[in-house]
Formats: structure tokens, sequence, C-alpha cells
């Protein structure tokens, strides 16, 4: 199939080429990404997802694929690093919307803590001692309200962009990658806070009340009885707000997810 002029670059194995360097950013960024790499979901559902998605951009990117399949995938070590280079950039654009997608998990590890529903002293034998059942629940919740509201479109639009600011071949950007992992670790952590501060602030009050009740009255067993009061409140208000809090992280996600490396940013054609 040397230089049929019907393939990119003149012949079949650089099309080839083309396909595993494009399968390798986009299978790492599908694995790490929430809702399409969820450890839930089959193993076979995620690598047809990013088949699926493989074929679907390389059109679209493998102009910018042609210099680095020929000469350079002949090349053991060549191939190696661009191969490396690759995965790292799927993976960066799919953990960074990874660890904004965490804040629902953290604000509801953090209601778990100021409801009493997790304690250090009664780790759970199924969900481990640092997993509550309101973070599990949020794990579930999480892949549910990206797949319906299309969210997921952002890491996959991130990809395709990508191989603008990522050029294969080039050595990735390692320091402005750890910036960015730093300010979306931030954001998400703020996040957390901002979805979970009804529940801190009520938190804060409560074991101040009832300091205060067991200095007027020391004869009471103030935490046998607050302590049902405090999980059952806690329990309705999460029932209340529930909804408004996925709202706020819904619309929230929306707006971080569309700054992700790559969205906007297009494939130009040489």
């Amino acid at each position: 199939m040397t230089g049929d002029p019907s393939f990119p670059g003149g012949s079949l194995a650089v099309l080839a080429a083309m396909f595993l360097v494009a399968l390798c950013r986009v299978s790492a960024m599908v694995m790490t990404a929430p809702g399409l790499g969820e450890t839930t979901s089959p193993m076979v559902v995620r690598a047809g997802i990013a088949l699926a998605t493989t074929v679907t951009i390389l059109p679209v990117i493998q102009d910018r694929l042609v210099h680095v399949a020929g000469t350079a995938m002949r090349v053991p070590f060549m191939a190696v690093a661009i191969i490396a280079g690759e995965l790292l950039c799927g993976a960066f654009i799919g953990w960074l919307a990874r660890l904004v997608a965490t804040a629902l998990g953290i604000a509801m590890q953090i209601i778990s803590i100021f409801t009493g529903l997790s304690s250090v002293l009664q780790p759970d034998v199924e969900l481990g001692a640092s997993s509550t059942a309101i973070s599990h629940m949020a794990s579930f919740l999480v892949p549910v309200i990206v797949l319906s509201t299309g969210l997921y479109v952002f890491p996959l639009a991130a990809v395709a962009g990508s191989y603008t600011l990522f050029p294969p071949g080039h050595m990735p950007m390692v320091g402005d990658m750890a910036k960015s992992v730093t300010a979306a670790t931030a954001q998400s952590f703020a996040l957390a806070v901002q979805l979970a501060a009804p529940f801190v602030l009520i938190g804060t009050l409560w074991p101040a009340m009832l300091g205060v009740l067991n200095r007027l009255m020391p004869a009471i067993q103030v935490y046998a009885i607050a302590m049902p009061a405090q999980l059952l409140g806690g329990v309705l208000l999460l029932a209340m707000l529930i909804q408004v809090m996925t709202g706020v992280w819904e619309g929230r996600m929306n707006d971080l997810l569309a700054g992700l490396p790559g969205i906007g940013a297009g494939v130009a054609r040489r």
C-alpha cells in the first residue's frame, strides 16, 4: 500500500500508526473522565467508547498525526516517548474533569462528619474506614448526572481540541499541567465546602448548644438524647437540600468543565 494516495501519509501502516497514537490519548482520557471511566462500568463499554471516539475524531486530527506516524514511529525509543506523552495528555484532561467532579463526594463526606454519620471509632466493613453511605451514594450519583445532562461532552471536546495545545511528538508542559491540577483541586474543595455550608453551620452551632445545655443540667445524658436527634435532623436536612445541592454542583461543573484545556481551541489544518 506504499504510495497509495487514498491513505493519509501514503500507506496503510501510517494510518494504523495514527490510529494507535490517537487511541492512546483518547483511551487515557476515557479511563479517567467522570461518567465515561467509572470503575463500575464494564471494561468492554469503556473500550468501546474509546474506540468509537477515536474513529470519530481521527479524520479531524489526522493532519496533526502524520509527522509522528511516519519516521518517528519506526524508531522504538521515539515511539515509546510519543505513546507515553499521549497517555499523559489524555490522562491529564480526564483527571482535571475528575477532580472537579469529586466536589460532590467531598461535600457528602463533610456532611457525614457534621451529622454524625461518620466515625473513626465505627468503621464500615463494606465501605471502608474513610467512606460513608452518603459519600458512597454520591459516587453513584455523579455519573448519573454527568451522563443525563450532557456534561460528558466537555472532556470529549477537550481531547479533540487538545491536539492544538499539546501537539503529538512534543514534550508535554509538565509545569503548566501541575499548576492546572493544583487549581482544579482548590476549586473542587472550595465547591465542596460551599455545598456543605448549611451542614457546617448547623454542625458547628449544635455542639455549642449541647455544651451550654450540659452546663445547665449536668445530670442529663446530653449525648444519648442529642445523638438520635442529630442523625435524624441531618438526614431530613439532606433530603430537603439534595436537589438544590446537585443543581448547584451541575451548574458549577458546567462552568468549570468549559474551561478544560482544548475546548474552543479547535484543530488547525496545515
